[in-house]
Formats: structure tokens, C-alpha cells, sequence
């Protein structure tokens, strides 16, 4: 097995053969974290989408929308991308939409994978345990903030790849196992230097970090699926 990581979505042409590999998601603050929560919550399947626009359509049709732009909630939208959001009462048996800066543009730009798992530290050991059995290459595909590397989706990716004790990496990777191995006994301290800690903190959701750096506390796994994200178990 093969693990190559993209720090960044400006790397991701140098990957080659995608409809080959399966590709984890990482958006760790917050858009795979609340992906994750959304399905574990009941929700029968998430719909990624690129642009308010679009989001804006199912809303008329009376579906459930979230986004945020920028840290932000987009106005008019019934969430924003706080897993706080979306509790069971109100998306048990929904299908919500959601729109973020930079996670749900990375599903789109995956499309051509064998496969494409949401991941997030609230369920690492059940997307890796899942990925394994599938005995495929993977690629780790951090989304980063606005095409910039940040801290956290790299701390996410290291920590995948603690646990693929056999695995070929690539120096991307070799990075991230580096990076996490000296900060996996505390990794809320060692997001709090990142710039996007910074920003959400600003915003007064610091809450959501907290919650976001939380490990196995889900077993639900996401996964793309003709247009949505839904439970693989």
C-alpha cells in the first residue's frame, strides 16, 4: 500500500491514475469534522456543493442547507459549519446540503477515485480500519485553507498514517508522521498555533475546536456515493 499526501488543492494535478486510489478527505476544522457528525446524527446523507448558488437551489425545494464562507455563515442558510449545528432532533432522516470554503470543493476535485472517504479525528480509527480492507493506494488530500497548507489537516494526515505501519510514503506523508509524532499527546495545544485556531477563535467558536480534536469518539464512516455523502457502516 502506497499513502502519497497533498499539503495543498494547488498539488493536487501531480497525482496520477486517481479512478485507482482511495482518496480521504481532510477539512479538519471544521467541514469533515461536522460531515462526520451530521451522519452520525441520523442524517440520511450529506450533499456536497461548491457554491451558494447551488445550495441556494435545494433550499426551494425545501431541503435542510449549510455553509459558511470564511469562518461565516452564509446568510440566508440554515446552518452554518459548526457541528453544533446539526444536532439529531433536527437532521435525523434529513438530507442536508452543504456548502464550505474548502472541504466540499475537494470532493468535488475527487470525483474520479475509486473512492472517497470523509475523514476527521472523531472517527480516525474506523476510516483507516475501512480503508485498509479496501487494499487500495490511498491519497491523504488536505484541504487547507484557501490552497494554503495549514497545521491541522496535516496533523490529521500524520496520524492516518501512524496507524498504516507498513505503508510506502511519499515525503508528503513522511512530513505529516513527523509532525504528528511530536504532538500527538496533545493535539488541541498543538492546533492552538495554528493560524486557523486563530481565526475560529475570533469568531468565538472555540468550542468547535475543542470537539474537532476529540479521537474515536464515532465509529460512523462517510463516504461519496453518486452526488452524496453517506454511512458506509
Amino acid at each position: 500500500m502506497k499513502i502519497e499526501t497533498i499539503l495543498s488543492p494547488l498539488l493536487f494535478n501531480q497525482i496520477d491514475l486517481l479512478k485507482n486510489k482511495a482518496v480521504v478527505i481532510i477539512d479538519i476544522l471544521r467541514a469533515t469534522s461536522t460531515i462526520s457528525t451530521i451522519l452520525n446524527n441520523g442524517a440520511l446523507c450529506v450533499i456536497p456543493v461548491s457554491e451558494e448558488t447551488e445550495a441556494l437551489k435545494y433550499k426551494n425545494k425545501d431541503y435542510l442547507i449549510g455553509g459558511e464562507r470564511g469562518g461565516e455563515t452564509i446568510p440566508g442558510f440554515n446552518f452554518g459549519n459548526s457541528p453544533f449545528d446539526y444536532t439529531k432532533d433536527i437532521v435525523q432522516n434529513k438530507e442536508i446540503v452543504l456548502t464550505t470554503t474548502n472541504g466540499t470543493r475537494c470532493v468535488e476535485m475527487s470525483t474520479h477515485a475509486k473512492t472517497i472517504v470523509i475523514g476527521s479525528f472523531l472517527n480516525l480509527s474506523s476510516v483507516v480500519d475501512y480503508i485498509k480492507k479496501l487494499n487500495l493506494d490511498i491519497v491523504l488530500f488536505c484541504a487547507g485553507w484557501k490552497n494554503r497548507v495549514n497545521l491541522e489537516d496535516s496533523l490529521f494526515a500524520g496520524a492516518f498514517i501512524s496507524k498504516c505501519k507498513d505503508a510506502q510514503l511519499d515525503d508528503s506523508s513522511l512530513l505529516c508522521l513527523d509532525l504528528y509524532q511530536s504532538n500527538q499527546d496533545n493535539l488541541y495545544h498543538a492546533m492552538k498555533k495554528s493560524n486557523h485556531f486563530k481565526r475560529l477563535k475570533s469568531k468565538g467558536v472555540e468550542n468547535d475546536i475543542k470537539y474537532c480534536c476529540q479521537l474515536d469518539t464515532i465509529t460512523c464512516v462517510p463516504i461519496y456515493h453518486d452526488g452524496k455523502i453517506v454511512k458506509a457502516y
